[in-house]
């Protein structure tokens, strides 16, 4: 199980279309860690490439200008790489954060469909929620047909 963080685009309502909602995962991302570029770029996070290309100059530069031997470089960029593999959702939170999705709910799944799903389950009503899956409305707890945790005394 992973946690994820549910945001919901601003102005929508809980139990809006799931366009409108963005499921971050939470843990390290080896994605993020060994195509970092790549990674920014399909998240759209400008910001953070402009960082990324800059850090990669000035480092380039620094390799240079001091004259770092290859092993060192090699585990620069290990490090560099470990340390974004595992901040990654923490950027894509920032970023959303700063867009104006608020984070909305913290849910525990298998996987983000199911994270979405079990979000979807507690923000509409359960009638609806039943009528969308194309299932009848379930009865209420204790009513007749219904389940109930406490046996029937009549």
């Amino acid at each position: 199980m992973r946690f994820f963080s549910i945001h919901m685009r601003p102005g929508q309502s809980p139990a809006g279309a799931a366009a409108a909602v963005k499921v971050v995962p939470s843990g390290f991302s080896w994605l993020a860690a060994l195509f970092t570029p790549l990674w920014l770029l399909w998240h759209r996070l400008w910001w953070g490439l402009a960082g990324y290309v800059a850090l990669m100059l000035a480092l380039t530069l620094v390799y240079t200008w001091v004259d770092i031997a290859d092993p060192a470089d090699l585990l620069i960029g290990l490090a560099l790489a470990f340390l974004f593999g595992a901040s990654a959702a923490d950027l894509r939170r920032w970023h959303l954060a700063r867009a104006g999705w608020p984070l909305v709910a913290i849910v525990a799944a298998r996987n983000a469909q199911e994270a979405m799903l079990l979000h979807a389950r507690q923000a509409m009503p359960a009638a609806i929620a039943y009528e969308s899956a194309g299932m009848p409305a379930r009865p209420a707890h204790g009513a007749a047909g219904g389940l109930s945790a406490l046996p029937k005394l009549v």
